[in-house]
């Protein structure tokens, strides 16, 4: 439950994002922060988010969608 509540840095939610969305090159070291907090895991090679990841990246999206209002 620590990966709803731990800050991530700026380019750790950016990484959040492009594995919800299934892209790109993403840094070893974001990948292995977001996996120690339970965000992603790997799948065949493949990242994907977690249940607790998506729901960290539902309130990201939320959280940017408040703010740009």
């Amino acid at each position: 439950m620590k990966g709803i509540l731990a800050p991530l840095s700026p380019h750790e939610e950016t990484a959040l994002r492009k594995i919800a969305i299934g892209s790109g090159c993403l840094d070893p070291a974001h990948l292995r922060r977001l996996h120690q907090l339970g965000l992603v895991e790997n799948d065949g090679g493949t990242w994907r988010l977690t249940a607790l990841g998506a729901r960290r990246h539902d309130l990201l999206m939320t959280a940017a969608d408040a703010s740009a209002a």
